[in-house]
């Protein structure tokens, strides 16, 4: 809330502090819950390029987030049960259609593009392939960075600064709440199995 204010206000002071907390907020809470280190990798890249970006350093602010996507991939890949192509079909003809259509007016931005899509893209097809919840957040992302790319392609609306913000701060909870319930489901998991043997044994 205090982000948005800070956008409906233009309070930049208001702005930059509030969206470099949300994600340290976000590790903590997850934290907490005994979730994945690379979780925690993954939201504090995610608030250091929150801050550059924040600041209009954009090249540094896409590397940080390059960063976060790949501790994203790694952990969902590490988790992932099963596939399903239909993901990765549907999110690489939405990507590439975004990336061709916002391609004529990206001039020096275009490779950056490009290759941060790929790293978005990856996200968000491995997260749809480990949790509903996941695929939510990934979903999420896709759209708030989909609606950053329309800005740097000259394409701007009023409301769109708000709605970054949103779908972003909704997906990044999305995708950390997802981690945490599974990796919580797994714990019992083990612990029920070790439970169940420790009977056998008595037995």
């Amino acid at each position: 809330m205090a982000h948005a204010v800070g956008h409906v206000l233009n309070v930049p002071v208001l702005r930059v502090v509030s969206k470099s907390a949300l994600m340290p907020t976000l590790a903590a809470w997850s934290r907490r819950r005994g979730c994945p280190r690379l979780l925690v990798a993954a939201l504090l890249a995610s608030a250091t390029g929150d801050t550059l970006m924040e600041q209009g350093l954009l090249y540094p602010g896409m590397a940080t987030y390059a960063a976060a996507h790949a501790c994203y991939v790694t952990l969902f890949a590490r988790g992932l049960e099963r596939t399903r192509w239909q993901v990765l079909a549907a999110y690489t003809g939405a990507g590439s259609a975004i990336v061709a259509v916002l391609w004529p007016r990206l001039g020096p931005l275009r490779r950056p593009v490009a290759a941060y899509s790929v790293m978005l893209t990856a996200t968000a097809v491995t997260s749809g392939w480990y949790d509903r919840r996941t695929g939510s957040g990934g979903a999420l992302f896709v759209i708030s960075d989909a609606l950053i790319g329309t800005r740097l392609a000259g394409h701007d609306f009023p409301s769109r600064a708000p709605l970054v913000g949103l779908t972003y701060t909704i997906g990044q909870y999305q995708l950390a709440s997802g981690v945490v319930a599974h990796h919580g489901q797994q714990r019992i998991q083990v612990a029920a199995k070790g439970n169940g043997a420790a009977c056998l044994k008595q037995s």
